[in-house]
């Protein structure tokens, strides 16, 4: 499981692991990025590449919850996770609907 995998060193991270024959799932809240993304591994490596998405967002603690049960039922094993979401560049103060600073 990657956060943040549509792009960037996630992106590279699924990549890696698709070349190891490894089923990656890509956590991200965008699910067009996540299509554009997901269509250009299947490019690289076959339609039976073993990727998949599961829509999360880190500023909603519901979305963080609804997610976790989404994969609970989903997914077997969890052998790693490589927690790389993030927000750049850095945008004026602003709190997510949970109150925390985004």
């Amino acid at each position: 499981m990657i956060t943040g995998a549509n792009a960037g060193a996630g992106f590279q991270a699924a990549r890696t692991l698709l070349k190891r024959q490894a089923t990656v799932v890509m956590l991200n809240r965008s699910a067009k990025k996540f299509h554009a993304a997901i269509a250009e591994l299947k490019v690289e490596f076959s339609e039976a590449a073993d990727v998949s998405f599961v829509r999360m967002d880190f500023a909603s603690l519901a979305s963080v919850r609804e997610t976790a049960t989404e994969v609970l039922k989903k997914i077997p094993a969890i052998d790693a996770l490589i927690c790389n979401a993030a927000i750049a560049p850095i945008p004026p103060r602003q709190l997510t609907q949970d109150g925390f600073e985004s």
